[in-house]
């Protein structure tokens, strides 16, 4: 079999076919992560992907939110509290990589949404600037580069249930799934048809994309956060509409979920999901065990654990090699990490489990 450019390679193992080896990414790693590299010998201005000659993804931004003002509430030398553009309070630390700490939406119910929703307006702006007039330039020119170095492309809508927690908090959204389930619904049919009409723009001002992926962890360490029952009843149409809009256009549908995903699978293979992502280890979740399930199904993409990957060199190579022997067989496998990489992990014991994955990668 002749090689494959990324974009290929990318796009026959997530139509779960057999390419010419397993496409190896990963997509985020802490800048704490990057500074100890670099002492290590990761040259200064190079991305560890391509000093170690792996596929790229490469992803298209645009303004997905209610765009609402932002402001300042408190500052300090090592954090900062702010008001979001979805009009949700966050607290984010100012030098070191966390996920933000979310206190106090401003949507609490339907007079809020009713006064909010109008805002979500598909407009050409949202293409290349944020609510605050910040222009995504830089972004759209990786964006161009990578696609000309062959990169497989993406287009990054939000999922409407994820704008949901991210609007109202995790615990207000989730007890008005319970108790106003036709709000929450409202909501998500809502933010699904302006978010496609977003893409679609995209698509008529010349962009092109070989697939959709959108970032929702909807599961925990102990599985979904609502029943499959919810699921089926009031998010499963939505994400067949995100679905039906991909595959008209050829396109792959990804999803990116933390969590224990064992129970959300079969969910993701009703709603015509491609591939799910990054398929977290230290969440019990085993691509060998999904695999035997659900053969080609679905792609899986990712499980190598990074906790694994900042100890012992026989541990990581019992790890990569284990996994990727199943994952592979048949095609539909990409590697990544199951978390992003963190500066727990050297850079010696990251080339060494690339390395592992570039021996065992090829297809016969």
């Amino acid at each position: 079999m002749s090689e494959m450019t990324s974009r290929q390679r990318i796009k026959v193992a997530l139509r779960r076919g057999v390419p010419d080896r397993v496409p190896m990414l990963d997509t985020t790693f802490w800048p704490d992560t990057i500074d100890r590299w670099h002492q290590e010998g990761l040259p200064l201005g190079m991305h560890p992907c391509d000093y170690l000659d792996m596929d790229f993804i490469t992803q298209f931004p645009f303004d997905t939110t209610l765009r609402l003002p932002t402001r300042t509430i408190e500052e300090t030398d090592e954090w900062v509290i702010s008001t979001d553009s979805n009009g949700a309070t966050r607290q984010r630390w100012k030098h070191r990589y966390a996920p933000p700490g979310h206190t106090e939406p401003s949507v609490h119910g339907r007079s809020d949404w009713e006064r909010v929703k109008g805002n979500l307006k598909p407009d050409p702006s949202r293409l290349v600037e944020d609510v605050n007039g910040a222009r995504f330039d830089n972004q759209i020119q990786i964006f161009r580069l990578r696609e000309r170095m062959g990169a497989y492309r993406i287009i990054r809508p939000n999922d409407p249930v994820w704008f949901t927690l991210m609007m109202m908090g995790f615990e207000e959204a989730l007890m008005m799934f319970g108790s106003d389930p036709d709000l929450a619904e409202e909501i998500f049919d809502t933010y699904t048809d302006f978010s496609l009409a977003m893409c679609e723009m995209a698509v008529d001002r010349g962009l092109e994309f070989d697939g959709m992926w959108v970032f929702s962890d909807l599961c925990y360490r102990n599985g979904m956060l609502y029943s499959p029952r919810f699921y089926r009843e009031r998010i499963l149409r939505y994400h067949r509409k995100y679905a039906d809009f991909c595959h008209e256009r050829g396109w792959e549908l990804l999803i990116h979920c933390d969590g224990y995903v064992g129970e959300f699978i079969p969910l993701l293979l009703e709603a015509g999901f491609d591939c799910i992502q990054p398929l977290e280890a230290r969440a019990g979740n085993d691509v060998r065990e999904y695999k035997r399930l659900y053969g080609r199904r679905i792609a899986f993409f990712g499980n190598v654990s990074a906790d694994v990957m900042a100890r012992s060199k026989e541990e990581i190579r019992e790890e990569v090699a284990s996994k990727l022997a199943v994952a592979k067989e048949g095609g539909g496998y990409l590697y990544h990490s199951d978390h992003s990489i963190n500066p727990l992990i050297s850079f010696e014991n990251y080339r060494y489990t690339i390395q592992l994955v570039k021996e065992l990668a090829p297809y016969d």
